[in-house]
């Protein structure tokens, strides 16, 4: 069964920043229109998305950090738990009727991130961010043909642009202690 987002597939995407001093961003799909939004620009873990679905509450939970909680709306059912790895590089989303994606690297120098499944072999989405350090927010996507046939794409869409953010802030705090 096709999801509200199978379209995508092949199409050119981009995550945009839409505020110049605040984690906002849309996904830009065909002919520039807004596809999905994210909102992290309250400067801590709690972001919000819309989607073609409705609405995305993501937060950090546990005292670690790694843990990610997906809910429908802040307070709402849990949809997901995000497990990053002690690395913080890449992670794994476990869904509730047990299904299981897989984050991480796509290249050697991690400018490119993916979701793929558990064995890493069938790829589904892929962030990439630029490489010239760090300095330009945008990212560009790549949604592959097997992801039209994943009905949490949109999630998985939003939250790995969530967990490029957490990925450049840790980065950032970790510069800023030197």
């Amino acid at each position: 069964m096709p999801t509200a987002l199978s379209y995508l597939v092949g199409q050119p995407l981009a995550w945009v920043p839409t505020a110049t001093f605040k984690d906002r961003y849309d996904l830009i799909g065909p002919g520039n229109a807004p596809v999905a939004t994210l909102d992290m620009s309250n400067w801590s873990s709690k972001a919000n998305a819309q989607v073609p679905e409705g609405t995305l509450f993501l937060h950090k939970e546990g005292w670690t950090g790694l843990k990610v909680a997906v809910y429908s709306v802040e307070g709402g059912p849990l949809i997901a738990n995000y497990q990053r790895k002690w690395t913080g590089t890449s992670g794994q989303l476990s869904l509730a009727d047990g299904r299981q994606f897989k984050w991480g690297k796509a290249n050697f120098w991690g400018t490119q991130k993916a979701w793929t499944d558990p064995t890493g072999k069938t790829a589904y989405v892929q962030l990439s961010t630029s490489s010239a350090g760090g300095f330009s927010r945008k990212s560009s996507v790549v949604v592959f043909p097997p992801a039209a046939e994943v009905p949490e794409l949109s999630l998985l869409l939003v939250l790995g642009l969530y967990n490029i953010i957490v990925d450049r802030r840790n980065a950032a705090a970790a510069a800023s202690r030197r």
